[in-house]
């Protein structure tokens, strides 16, 4: 089986192209930066420079492919706008409709639980049928969000399509930003407060997101979405679970999102006279307004996927990032295309 694969050089796609070379797949891969692809080339796949915001440089890598497999994009809160649009929209609109014009068999969009905008208002859990919650809350959301629509448009098209939705996706090999950030610098005790800790969170391990994507190519039937969402925790017990790994105190001190909202207002202005960077944005205030609780009953059900829990999941991940970090330093902010 032939299979193209955007952002393979990313976290999710660098997992998942690693999962298809070891199953013997012939792997073709999209790379804006060839050297960056060295190991995958090694490993046997075939990587051909190109960018998902130039539809002819995909050419090459997609024609004859049984499988086209979205995974690029733009994450970040500290990423333009504008690049999020390009990629993440725009670039999602050049794949899908350039594999219905070569008549790629079918075609897996690698999208987000930032598709739906978060789950119920109440904290009960969102599944694949639940509606959008508008507005958006943030810009990243608001992308992949309506590039998954543009993808849509090519399947009422033709295009076989399915979908996968990761939730808050963590493990190793880990980004400098994120889910991964985050869970470091709760066991770092680097929160000396914590905001909406009553909220719902979905978390899932990266290799479980990889296998969830192996079982839709294997058995799945075109057209179905798949939420691929893990354990559900309240942050303000996933706080706890961090620090009784790590042997660290967890954040003493809570504070609502309304206090919160107030206080950046109040000090966002005065940070960026001194020249230093809040350590909470706006965007992630938007995003804690809403629980993020998600039910993949449907995975487990038509894909037979499990999905680790918390307690196997973050001891090794939480090692992992230690030894990446060496001294326990790791860098916030940023973002990379390719998920």
């Amino acid at each position: 089986m032939r299979i193209c694969l955007t952002g393979a050089t990313g976290y999710i796609g660098g997992e998942l192209a690693r999962a298809l070379l070891a199953r013997r797949f012939e792997l073709r891969c999209v790379v804006r930066d060839p050297a960056r692809a060295r190991d995958l080339e090694r490993s046997g796949a075939v990587c051909l420079e190109g960018d998902v915001t130039d539809r002819y440089s995909l050419r090459e890598a997609m024609s004859g492919c049984d499988w086209a497999v979205h995974a690029a994009a733009v994450v970040g809160q500290h990423r333009p706008p504008e690049e999020m649009e390009r990629v993440n929209v725009e670039g999602s609109d050049n794949v899908a409709s350039l594999a219905y014009k070569l008549g790629v068999g079918r075609f897996l969009s690698v999208s987000s639980m930032a598709f739906f905008g978060g789950s119920g208002r109440d904290g009960s859990p969102a599944d694949e049928e639940s509606p959008v919650l508008a507005p958006l809350p943030t810009p990243y959301a608001d992308t992949k969000h309506r590039g998954e629509r543009a993808i849509r448009a090519w399947e009422e098209k033709g295009l076989p399509l399915n979908t996968v939705f990761p939730s808050l996706v963590y493990g190793p090999p880990a980004k400098p930003d994120g889910a991964n950030a985050f869970l470091a610098r709760l066991a770092r005790a680097g929160y000396p407060v914590l905001v909406a800790g009553d909220r719902i969170t979905s978390w899932v391990h990266v290799e479980d997101v990889v296998d969830g994507i192996l079982r839709v190519i294997d058995r799945a039937p075109p057209g179905r979405g798949y939420l691929l969402a893990g354990e559900a925790i309240r942050i303000d017990d996933l706080a706890r679970k961090v620090a009784a790994v790590a042997g660290v105190r967890p954040p003493r001190v809570r504070v609502p999102l309304a206090v919160a909202r107030l206080g950046l207002g109040i000090a966002s202005p005065l940070l960026a006279a001194l020249g230093r960077p809040s350590r909470v944005s706006s965007e992630q205030l938007r995003t804690l307004e809403r629980h993020w609780n998600f039910d993949d009953s449907r995975a487990r059900e038509e894909l037979g996927w499990r999905a680790r829990g918390l307690d196997e999941g973050l001891p090794s991940a939480l090692a992992h990032r230690r030894r990446e970090a060496g001294d326990g330093a790791t860098a916030d902010g940023g973002g990379a295309r390719g998920r």
